[in-house]
C-alpha cells in the first residue's frame, strides 16, 4: 500500500531528524544551521520543514523525547533501591551533554516546556520517596529541590568555561560530587554516569 509506505517513510523521516537534532543541539546548540541537520538526518530542507514549522518545533520535539526517555529510565529504575541517584545522575549527565535543554526548559517561552517540567517531576517522584523512605535524601530535600540542581549545572558551565580545564572530566566529576552530596545522603558513584 502507498499510502502506507509513505506514511512510514514519513515518520522514519521525523525520527532521523530528532535524532539529528538532538546530536546537533548537543554539539553545537540550538542556533545549529537547520541544514545541517537536515544534512546529518540524510532528508531535503523541505522535509525538514514539512515535519517541523520551525526551530522552534524541532526543539520542542528533541524536549519532548528527552523527557519521553527520562520517564522510561525512571519507569525502569522504579524497583531499584537506588532509583533515585542513578536517575539524578542521569539527569546531570543529559544537562552536561546538552546545556541548552536547561536554558529551553527554564527560560519558558517555548510552548509546552512547563508540562515537560511537570513530567519530569513525576517521573522523579515516587524514585525520590523511596529513596527518602530508606534514608538516602537528606531531610527536607524536595523534587522541586532536585530539579534545581540542573540550572546549577548550566551555572558552573558557564563560570568554568573560559579557565582551564573548566569543562575537564574532573571539574564535570567533582560537580557531580558535590550536587549529589547535597541532595542524597549517599557516597556518589565513582564512574563517569551513574545512569
Amino acid at each position: 500500500m502507498p499510502a502506507e509506505r509513505t506514511r512510514r517513510d514519513a515518520a522514519r523521516n521525523r525520527d532521523l531528524l530528532v535524532a539529528a537534532a538532538r546530536r546537533a543541539f548537543a554539539a553545537h546548540g540550538p542556533d545549529v544551521p537547520l541544514e545541517d541537520i537536515a544534512s546529518e538526518a540524510g532528508v531535503s530542507r523541505t522535509t525538514l520543514h514539512r515535519h517541523f514549522a520551525n526551530r522552534e518545533a524541532l526543539a520542542s520535539a528533541v524536549l519532548e523525547q528527552n523527557v519521553a526517555d527520562i520517564e522510561a529510565r525512571a519507569a525502569g529504575l522504579a524497583d531499584a533501591d537506588d532509583g533515585a541517584e542513578r536517575l539524578f545522575h542521569y539527569l546531570l549527565d543529559v544537562q552536561f551533554e546538552a546545556p541548552w535543554l536547561g536554558r529551553v526548559v527554564a527560560d519558558g517561552r517555548m510552548p509546552g516546556t512547563a508540562d515537560l517540567g511537570t513530567r519530569t517531576a513525576a517521573a522523579l517522584d515516587p524514585l525520590l520517596d523511596r529513596a527518602r523512605e530508606r534514608g538516602r535524601v537528606h531531610p527536607g530535600v524536595t523534587t522541586d529541590d532536585v530539579l534545581l540542581t540542573l540550572p546549577m549545572v548550566m551555572a558552573v558551565q558557564a563560570a568554568t568555561a573560559a579557565t582551564a580545564g573548566g569543562g575537564t572530566p574532573s571539574r564535570v566529576g567533582a560537580t557531580r560530587a558535590l550536587l549529589h552530596r547535597g541532595v542524597f545522603t549517599t557516597e556518589p558513584p565513582t564512574a563517569p554516569s551513574a545512569g
